[in-house]
C-alpha cells in the first residue's frame, strides 16, 4: 500500500509536501531527458542520481542506516569434502563464499551474531551414497529445525527466521546416530545467513 497522510482531509502536511516535491522533481528530471538530445552516459549518471535520492528519501533514517550492503552481516559457506559428523558435532563448512563482515568462522562453523535482529537461516545438506545424514540448525545450545535426507545422495533444505541476540552462536550440528554428511567441489552441502530486519 502507498503513502497515507495522516493529515487526511486536513492541509497538505509537511511530510507529503516533501514527498510530492521529490516526486515531482523526478518527474520533471525524466522529462528532460525523453525531451533532450544528451549522452547516454550522461542519462545513465542522472538515472541513477534520482533513483539514489528516491531510495534515501523513502522510509526512516534507522532503515537507511541499516539498509547499507556493506553493513548487513551475511554469509554463505558450503562444505568441500564427505564428512562424517557425530551427535552434537559442528559441521565447518569450509568454503566461504560470502562474508559481509566477517561473523562467521570457517574454523569453528560458527556464526555469531554481531547485532540483536531477524536473521534468515539456511542450511542443505546431502546424504552419502547408501547412508543417512540427520542434523538441526542450532541457535546456542537450542535445537530449532531439523533436517534428515532420504538414503543416498538425497538433499533436504531448511529455512528458518530466528530472533538472534548480540552474541548468539548459530551452527548445524549432527545430530543421533546418521553421521554421513555428503559434499565434494561441487559443494552440495551449504549453510547461509542473514539480517533481514
Amino acid at each position: 500500500m502507498g503513502y497515507v497522510c495522516p493529515c487526511i482531509f486536513k492541509e497538505i502536511c509537511p511530510e507529503r509536501k516533501k514527498m510530492m516535491f521529490t516526486y515531482g522533481f523526478v518527474f520533471f528530471q525524466l522529462m528532460i531527458m525523453a525531451t533532450a538530445n544528451c549522452s547516454p552516459k550522461l542519462d545513465n549518471a542522472v538515472v541513477e542520481d534520482l533513483l539514489t535520492m528516491l531510495v534515501k528519501y523513502k522510509g526512516s533514517v534507522e532503515y537507511r542506516n541499516t539498509r547499507n550492503w556493506r553493513d548487513i552481516p551475511a554469509f554463505t559457506a558450503s562444505l568441500s569434502n564427505e564428512k562424517n559428523i557425530n551427535a552434537n558435532e559442528i559441521v565447518k563448512f569450509d568454503k566461504v563464499w560470502t562474508n559481509n563482515g566477517n561473523h562467521y568462522d570457517p574454523n569453528t562453523g560458527i556464526f555469531k551474531a554481531p547485532r540483536e535482529g531477524l536473521y534468515h537461516v539456511s542450511t542443505t545438506l546431502m546424504s552419502v551414497s547408501g547412508k543417512t545424514v540427520y542434523a538441526h540448525i542450532r541457535q546456542n545450545e537450542t535445537r530449532t529445525v531439523g533436517l534428515f535426507p532420504g538414503t543416498g545422495y538425497s538433499e533436504a533444505t531448511a529455512n528458518i527466521v530466528l530472533h538472534l541476540k548480540k552474541g548468539d552462536k548459530v551452527t548445524v550440528r549432527g545430530s543421533g546416530n546418521h553421521p554421513y554428511l555428503y559434499s565434494s567441489s561441487a559443494h552440495y552441502s551449504m549453510l547461509s545467513a542473514y539480517l533481514i530486519a
